[in-house]
């Protein structure tokens, strides 16, 4: 039996399939806009993953996310979906400076721990949030006095947790610390090695930090998430 011709609207979804699998999959694709990465492991989003990874719809959602100005992505080992900016638009927001720095730091450990063979299921990495501030201070914060705190390290992670690129633990009280897991999708973003873009940018970006405090976002940094080259430079 030959397999049904790809889905281009949400019209022929409903006509196919009814109002209710057209509606869910409206909201699914209103979550990916919203959160701009999904990952399958998380709570409530199994069935939300399953209608944005399912070949049925492939071509609907692809068509449809290229209209707004964004590449659909989907890793089916990885169990994730996400949006990434078309790079030849310049319309989307920009990242912050320490957000910049803490995505390329990100990028570099989840490189670092899968070299390494240190990996969970589905290529997620865990650390804590207090090692990955260690990194910070040996890999960027040698070159003058921390601009960024454990206390303002935590806040942009929460901002990267609610993209989905990382998920936070609950505080654990003895070890004064929180579970961070890392997860595949912050390497799609950083298209060259991590840390030789750190090392990079660390002093320039830390001076810069420095200086502007929390109006540091001029001179045009990366898209947000962008995963081109020439953006980082």
């Amino acid at each position: 039996m030959s397999s049904l011709p790809p889905l281009t609207s949400l019209a022929e979804i409903e006509e196919r399939f009814g109002e209710k699998t057209a509606q869910e999959v409206r909201r699914a694709a209103n979550l990916l806009v919203q959160r701009q990465f999904l990952y399958a492991g998380d709570r409530g989003v199994a069935a939300v993953y399953g209608l944005l990874g399912s070949n049925r719809y492939r071509l609907y959602f692809e068509t449809l996310f290229d209209a707004l100005g964004y590449q659909f992505l989907h890793s089916d080992s990885e169990q994730w979906v996400g949006l990434l900016p078309d790079p030849d638009l310049d319309t989307l927001p920009r990242l912050r400076l320490d957000h910049t720095l803490i995505l390329l730091l990100l990028a570099h450990t989840w490189q670092e721990e899968v070299q390494r063979g240190a990996t969970e299921a589905r290529a997620l990495v865990v650390t804590t949030v207090n090692e990955l501030f260690d990194r910070y201070r040996d890999r960027v914060g040698r070159h003058r006095k921390e601009a960024l705190t454990p206390a303002r390290l935590l806040d942009l992670l929460r901002d990267f947790a609610r993209r989905g690129l990382v998920q936070i633990g609950a505080f654990d009280p003895e070890a004064q610390d929180h579970q961070l897991d890392i997860r595949p999708m912050v390497n799609r973003l950083i298209t060259s090695d991590a840390l030789t873009r750190l090392e990079r940018y660390a002093p320039d970006l830390e001076a810069r930090i420095t200086q502007a405090g929390e109006q540091a976002d001029a001179e045009a940094p990366p898209t947000l998430f962008d995963s081109s080259e020439d953006a980082a430079r």
